[in-house]
């Protein structure tokens, strides 16, 4: 039966954040002869034959000009609003729908249900209205009340993140989520995307040496890295560094310069920045710290994992982490939990190492993305085909959305 996928994901010569999750999922269609349309953001050299960009190339090129002329990047909402009118002009008829990130896609939503399609969202974070929750107590919690959060501002408009027949999470944090928020928990499923395990591999001996922990993420107030510095500057361990890599993404200027402040003073931490090859900073380091408090999946995980260390992270972006296995689990905004882990890994490098080991077997035993995508969507068809009677649409509960 012919299925269609809408990504905002660049495919092809192109690549952007999303491209590497959707990729199998497209390949196990195609390899069994089902897929019939693909509609991303933009694709150069890509192979499958019937891809289609959103935003034509004659809309898109001016825009990037403008941007480039004025010094000013268009809104995102705005660039998801033009992607969701033309994926809706674009879309044909077929049996099944995929959606990548559909939270932003409601004309696309409405007309795959016009059509009967079954409409299948994978969505890349956790439900709107638990994340708009997560940050407007952060912000709260943070003494900033003059700065709008990303998500409080999403779930104002939000009303159609539950309207899809079925979802497929990538974590059982956002299948939670997902139920807390209405939908029925018998039309959610968990498959955990991939990652490139040749890139990221093991370094070709144990991290020896200075004790080395390394957090990585694009930060917002979301991130935690407010908790990870905290813990930190309490521990002060000898001979250790804690290395800071990424950038800073939309958040309270406050915030920011409160993280610039911590790392100034403290010559044991190193801000990396943005890199092209996060591999080597994982290769040089004992473990991965990733304080996060919402996450889709949280790839830097499995990035880290298939590096060969140990992760200490959070129950909301734990991913595949198994606490106790290949690193250690703790409970959000919990600084004690943070020292007292991160200083039993310091303390025991043997059992640090023997973590890293015992995770990257967890990354080459897990089930590949696409294959597991296409496993669901047939017990999927195969329910509906028994006639199961679809899910009623339900709005996000008001309980979750902050006013």
């Amino acid at each position: 039966m012919p299925v269609s996928i809408v990504t905002f994901a660049n495919l092809g010569k192109k690549s952007n954040l999303k491209t590497s999750d959707i990729v199998p999922v497209i390949d196990a269609f195609s390899d069994a002869g089902e897929l019939r349309q693909v509609i991303c953001q933009l694709h150069s050299g890509f192979p499958f034959p019937h891809t289609y960009a959103a935003i034509p190339a004659y809309r898109w090129y001016p825009l990037r000009l403008w941007e480039k002329l004025s010094g000013r990047p268009l809104a995102r909402q705005t660039m998801e609003r033009l992607f969701d009118s033309g994926a809706a002009r674009t879309l044909t008829q077929t049996d099944a729908t995929f959606f990548h990130g559909g939270y932003f896609l409601p004309k696309t939503a409405s007309r795959a249900g016009t059509f009967g399609s079954i409409r299948i969202d994978i969505p890349v974070s956790a439900h709107v209205a638990t994340n708009a929750r997560l940050e407007a107590e952060e912000l709260q919690m943070l003494g900033i009340d003059d700065y709008d959060g990303w998500y409080v501002r999403l779930a104002r408009e939000d009303t159609h993140s539950n309207a899809f027949e079925y979802v497929i999470a990538l974590s059982d944090f956002v299948q939670d989520s997902y139920i807390a928020s209405g939908f029925p928990p018998e039309r959610i499923s968990v498959a955990a995307p991939d990652i490139d395990t040749e890139r990221f591999s093991p370094a070709p001996n144990p991290h020896q040496g200075t004790f080395r922990v390394v957090y990585a993420a694009y930060t917002a107030q979301l991130k935690g890295l407010h908790y990870l510095l905290d813990a930190w500057e309490q521990l002060a361990l000898p001979d250790a560094e804690l290395a800071i890599v990424g950038g800073y993404g939309d958040m309270p200027e406050a915030l920011k310069e409160r993280y610039d402040a911590i790392i100034a003073r403290n010559p044991s931490i190193t801000w990396v920045g943005p890199t092209p090859t996060p591999e080597e900073e994982y290769r040089r380091s004992s473990l991965l710290v990733f304080p996060s408090l919402t996450e889709g999946f949280g790839r830097v995980t499995l990035e880290a994992m298939a590096c060969g260390i140990p992760v200490i992270t959070t129950e909301n972006a734990r991913g595949i982490v198994e606490d106790g296995k290949t690193g250690f689990v703790v409970p959000i905004r919990d600084v004690a939990a943070l020292k007292e882990k991160i200083e039993y890994l310091y303390r025991h490098p043997d059992i640090a190492v023997q973590m890293g080991t015992d995770a990257r077997a967890a990354v080459e035993r897990k089930k590949p993305f696409g294959e597991a995508v296409y496993a669901l969507y047939e017990e999927i068809m195969a329910r509906e085909r028994a006639g199961s009677s679809r899910a009623t649409l339900q709005e996000p509960t008001s309980a979750n959305i902050p006013v």
